[in-house]
């Protein structure tokens, strides 16, 4: 037989899909392990946040005496009409450990699983994380939660004058970004897999904050309280501009278009039911389709969430 007239039989087409997606998720996973959750054991040692007067001798961002807790946001600084704390980045050098000056000026990223801030639980501890650049008050202890990312993460903040939210293409994939409202330093980013009430998982830098006890700043707690109780309803809802909506939104229907469009031409052809690969192949056929409506889902709960008041 001539061996030029030899071809090898192509591969079945969920063969193909499933090599070409767990490629394409691997490579993802590798190349941005933050965006994903994940993160590689560090092969860099930490250096240790700067003593705070007041804070504990271990965890240097838990407060448990009043004494200069608002040190850092007095500090040669100038506060504008709209209540905004600015200052130079030379003042910000001086005021800020060199770890949170690369997070809240630098947009930079904690490692994973190192911040003194994942011990503190909702269940037991009573409090408040304020933004370690200006001492505002962020988000109550009670809607901290154990996200499994090695990162502190809160389903809501305070209130809706608490963070900002951006979009960040940092990562290509875009992604909202959460800033302080006050000092607008970076404190991590929000996502639309968290807990109810909300949905929402505030997954923040632990040197970014601060958390205050109850009872050690009397001015602090009655300004949450007075906050807190401005809030209407039992979810705050912070608005996502239209810039960070709108990227994901486009990027989750090409996802969708892609993987719904794949399994319509093949069922249009009536090839669904025609591959011989048992079980395994069968159910893999409805790949594409199970994705498909997986990002249509993203796409039309963000597109809901831009244009819809909660």
């Amino acid at each position: 037989q001539n061996p030029q007239m030899i071809c090898s039989k192509p591969l079945p087409y969920w063969r193909r899909t499933t090599a070409v997606f767990t490629t394409t998720l691997i490579l993802l996973l590798l190349a941005f392990p933050n965006a994903y959750g994940f993160r590689p054991p560090a092969s860099h040692s930490c250096k240790p946040a700067r003593r705070l007067i007041g804070a504990d001798s271990h965890n240097h961002n838990i407060i448990i005496r009043p004494e200069l807790l608002r040190l850092s946001a007095t500090a040669t600084t100038t506060t504008t009409t709209n209540n905004k704390v600015i200052k130079t980045d030379a003042e910000w050098q001086r005021d800020l450990s060199p770890d949170a000056y690369n997070v809240l000026r630098n947009s930079g990223t904690e490692p994973a699983n190192t911040s003194p801030l994942n011990s503190i639980k909702a269940a037991t501890d009573e409090g408040t994380f304020t933004c370690a650049g200006c001492n505002s008050p962020l988000f109550p202890a009670s809607t901290k939660y154990e996200s499994g990312t090695g990162w502190p993460s809160f389903h809501s903040p305070l209130d809706g004058r608490a963070v900002e939210l951006s979009v960040d293409y940092k990562l290509i994939v875009p992604r909202t970004e959460v800033r302080c409202a006050t000092c607008d330093g970076h404190l991590g980013h929000v996502f639309d897999d968290g807990p109810n009430p909300s949905g929402k998982r505030y997954c923040l830098n632990g040197v970014a904050l601060r958390f205050v006890r109850d009872g050690l700043d009397e001015e602090l707690m009655e300004e949450v309280a007075e906050r807190a109780a401005e809030v209407d309803g039992d979810v705050v809802v912070v608005k996502q501009p239209l810039s960070a909506v709108l990227p994901g939104a486009a990027f989750d229907g090409a996802v969708a278009a892609l993987f719904l469009g794949t399994f319509l031409q093949r069922a249009v052809g009536g090839e669904l039911l025609g591959v011989d690969a048992g079980l395994f192949g069968a159910t893999f056929q409805f790949f594409p389709l199970v994705v498909g409506a997986f990002y249509a889902g993203g796409f039309l709960k963000k597109i809901a969430g831009a244009f819809v008041d909660e």
